[in-house]
């Protein structure tokens, strides 16, 4: 009997391993879908995010492009503002300079000078510090005389009438002067007007009435030519640092007005470096004649290269330029 049953053992031992084989088979392909499962999706995921990524790319590049041609056409539109602005103020401010052009030219002449006039130059300055970003304004100047050594002058034109005080209090000038204005409030720099003015009374008679008029502190012509000469030398120099390292200045009263000045202010003196240390202040053609040639005698060595760089710019942003002796305009 027991040898009976040895085969029925044998055959049910090998039904067991069977049945072992079989449930460890299922279970290493279950395990083994559940790993591709996770593989598979694990990939989908990756490239899921990949795909994603390369949107937010593509997304960030296309608007970074829209950004650049939004600043480009911002650019280009304040370009033709302020172009636009530049040749308004031109045609408005040459109106006001033809006249003290022609006496600085005749000034030149009597001087003997070689160089060139601008007149009424408009430009946008090179903004410093807190107005860094700030395009919105452009700047005037009525002449800037170029010698031939590259040295430039800056002249601001008063077509001032009637009487004018420049840096001096009307008392100094006569104790009759001195209920004009309270004086004690004029330090610094300024320059006052007094000039007559029409009036009708309440019978529609013609009365005649002193105006007076001051300007002082940044208002002051002095003070308002020399900002105006320090933003142009910052515009003319270029990216590397080449342009006039120093700009005269000076007020011309060219009206007929009976102007009071400083005898020290009538002429720019020169620091120990050679620079100017006040602007000149000058009231008729001969005063300016004087000024021109003491800048010429002390700026005497030509600069060709310079002075055509100072003003084909000045040119370029369309002064009315004027040649003056044996100067030329440099091609363009």
């Amino acid at each position: 009997m027991t040898s009976d049953l040895v085969p029925w053992l044998v055959a049910g031992g090998l039904a067991v391993v069977v049945v072992v084989l079989v449930i460890v088979l299922r279970r290493n392909q279950s395990s083994s879908r559940t790993a591709l499962a996770d593989a598979e999706a694990r990939s989908d995921h990756r490239i899921g995010t990949l795909e994603r990524e390369q949107r937010e790319r593509a997304a960030a590049a296309e608007a970074e492009h829209a950004r650049r041609l939004a600043d480009a056409g911002a650019a280009q539109q304040q370009a033709r503002t302020e172009a636009e602005h530049a040749r308004d103020l031109a045609r408005t401010g040459m109106r006001w300079e033809e006249a003290s052009q022609r006496t600085i030219l005749a000034a030149c002449k009597a001087a003997d000078v070689n160089g060139a006039l601008c007149t009424n130059v408009v430009f946008v300055p090179v903004a410093q510090g807190e107005r860094a970003h700030d395009r919105s304004f452009a700047a005037q100047v009525d002449h800037v005389l170029v010698l031939e050594s590259g040295h430039v002058l800056v002249i601001e034109n008063k077509r001032w009438n009637g009487i004018v005080f420049d840096g001096r209090k009307p008392s100094s000038v006569h104790h009759a002067f001195r209920n004009l204005l309270d004086e004690s409030s004029l330090t610094g720099s300024f320059a006052i007007q007094v000039r007559s003015r029409r009036v009708l009374d309440t019978a529609d008679e013609v009365e005649h009435w002193w105006q007076v008029r001051v300007q002082a502190g940044g208002t002051a012509p002095t003070r308002q030519v020399r900002q105006q000469a320090r933003r142009l030398q910052r515009f003319l120099t270029d990216a590397d640092g080449n342009g006039p390292q120093w700009i005269d200045s000076c007020v011309f009263y060219s009206g007929d007005a009976a102007a009071y000045v400083n005898p020290e202010d009538r002429s720019s003196s020169t620091t120990p470096t050679g620079r100017s240390a006040t602007t000149a202040v000058v009231t008729d053609e001969n005063e300016l004649r004087v000024l021109v040639t003491d800048l010429a005698r002390k700026h005497a060595v030509p600069n060709r290269a310079r002075t055509d760089a100072v003003v084909r710019k000045l040119a370029g942003q369309g002064a009315h330029t004027i040649t003056i002796g044996t100067y030329r305009l440099p091609e363009a």
